[in-house]
């Protein structure tokens, strides 16, 4: 089985390469990066992939069974991007999709949500089997608060008393690979 991952140079997508190659070996991981050059120390296959370079991405896709599309970080842009991907994956006959989308993304008022909810829709329309991972608030987006929170002995959010729900990318990353791998069909999953 060949598993392809978008944004294979980004902080999510580079962290799935890392977990699908431990658990399997190199051969058949393949990364799509807008520059390839910036994954060649992975040790796998690399192809060049942006999603702006619509007319691209089905060759790029040639021989992927499961295509793990990492959200593209270009808020305003999304939409049509992961549509192109989505069109190319129909278009190369990969099997399975799987999409990084947002916590609850059927049913926030976050401003993040409604490209997450386009794109699900897209994926549902396609015809391509597909599971939507809808991730939560990475830890890491923390970082930068710790300062102030170590000062004032809390984080300072919107949830009101809410209590934080988190985890790290690497935790994602986990769970991307274990889907992946699997033959299993999860309860996110549509068209199966």
């Amino acid at each position: 089985m060949n598993i392809a991952v978008t944004g294979a140079s980004g902080q999510l997508g580079r962290l799935a390469i890392d977990v699908l190659t431990a658990r399997t070996g190199p051969a058949g991981i393949v990364a799509l990066a807008r520059t390839p050059d910036k994954v060649a120390d992975l040790g796998i296959e690399t192809r060049a992939f942006d999603y702006e370079q619509a007319e691209t991405l089905a060759a790029a896709l040639k021989g992927v069974d499961t295509l793990i599309l990492i959200s593209s970080s270009e808020i305003g842009q999304r939409v049509r991007q992961h549509r192109n991907v989505i069109d190319a994956a129909k278009a190369a006959t990969v099997k399975r999709i799987l999409y990084t989308s947002l916590l609850h993304a059927d049913t926030s008022v976050v401003s993040l949500a409604a490209e997450h909810r386009e794109t699900e829709a897209d994926l549902k329309a396609s015809g391509v089997d597909f599971t939507i991972l809808r991730n939560g608030w990475y830890t890491e987006n923390y970082t930068s608060s710790i300062h102030s929170a170590l000062q004032s002995g809390v984080f300072i959010g919107s949830a009101g008393q809410g209590k934080l729900a988190s985890a790290t990318r690497k935790d994602f990353a986990e769970a991307l690979a274990i889907v992946a791998m699997s033959d299993e069909r999860w309860p996110c999953e549509q068209g199966l």
